[in-house]
């Protein structure tokens, strides 16, 4: 019987763009940098892009939940 483990483990990725977190997260690319702008989720500067710490965003979604 042959393992089916993967010989290289994959780092979890860090840092998503703002095209990425529409895609995984779904509100617009406005949406996410107005939020940004307004200093309400931090951001890593690289060239002209703008990236998002995975960990900030499971803070900024924390922080926004509703509760009934």
């Amino acid at each position: 019987m042959s393992s089916t483990l993967c010989a290289q483990t994959v780092p979890m990725k860090r840092l998503y763009s703002i095209k990425e977190l529409v895609t995984l997260i779904g509100a617009t690319e406005w949406f996410w940098r107005s939020q940004i702008w307004d200093g309400q989720l931090p951001y890593v500067q690289v060239g002209r892009k703008q990236f998002v710490d995975h960990q900030d965003v499971e803070t900024f979604i924390e922080k926004n939940k509703f509760k009934n």
